[in-house]
């Protein structure tokens, strides 16, 4: 059954789920596309979204008159669950127009649900170091070494995200302890092969579903996101960098 909902209440609706897709790692052109539907489905006059990864704007016109709102993304995450989860959710609100209270209830129920243990991330980090090491040719002991390393990496991020550290610090920080990490393991398993250890481990701090997006939105058309998320990956490579530098200096 269809519900009958002001104007404020289908743009508050559009941006809210605009910005928890874009706030979750979801690409640009999906966040405008999603609420755009979801205006329409409503039976908005006009709807216009502009969308880049820090912010969400939302214009929807009904029997001439205009209503704007804009949410700024402060931190991003990437939770490609949460971005499916809210994507579901707008198909449905276009499919069964529920109510604004509905929605609203649909919106705190999935925030509400709880994320991976940290425990099962700590794993995730030691075997895709590991395994990357395999991939880029490693033995046993290159294999080890990195699976170790993504370990303590990951309590690295842990401590930097807790303190509120900017994303590039963060980078530095754990790029640094994971070249000073594989270098001292070297003197615990002889001939290991360092540069191996060091790079599969570094893959866990490249921003692989930016770099995507960003794709995306060029394939798209979308220039001014993709060019954002261009810069964005920039500074992650220079802070990726800088750590490995910092501690090549401190051996």
């Amino acid at each position: 059954m269809s519900n009958t909902l002001s104007q404020r209440e289908v743009l508050d609706i559009a941006t809210s789920i605009g910005f928890y897709i874009l706030k979750y790692g979801g690409e640009t052109n999906r966040v405008e596309d999603t609420a755009r539907r979801l205006g329409l489905a409503y039976e908005m006059d006009e709807v216009h979204v502009f969308a880049i990864s820090s912010s969400i704007v939302i214009t929807m016109v009904k029997d001439g008159k205009s209503l704007s709102e804009t949410k700024r993304v402060i931190k991003q995450e990437t939770n490609l669950d949460r971005v499916e989860q809210f994507n579901a959710l707008s198909r449905t609100i276009c499919e069964t127009l529920p109510s604004y209270d509905e929605v609203q209830s649909n919106i705190k129920e999935i925030e509400s649900r709880s994320l991976y243990p940290f425990w099962i991330s700590v794993f995730a980090y030691s075997l895709i170091g590991g395994s990357f090491a395999i991939f880029f040719g490693g033995g046993l002991k290159e294999c080890i070494v990195s699976f170790l390393v993504g370990f303590i990496l990951r309590f690295v991020m842990h401590v930097a995200d807790k303190l509120q550290s900017p994303l590039f610090f963060a980078n530095v920080a754990g790029s640094a302890a994971t070249v000073i990490l594989v270098q001292l393991a070297a003197y615990i398993f002889p001939n290991l092969n360092t540069q191996t250890s060091t790079i599969s481990v570094l893959m866990l701090l490249v921003p692989g579903v930016l770099l995507t997006n960003c794709i995306r939105d060029f394939v798209a058309t979308d220039y001014t996101a993709g060019l954002s998320k261009i810069v964005e990956a920039i500074f992650v490579a220079s802070a990726i960098a800088l750590g490995v530098g910092v501690s090549v200096l401190w051996r």
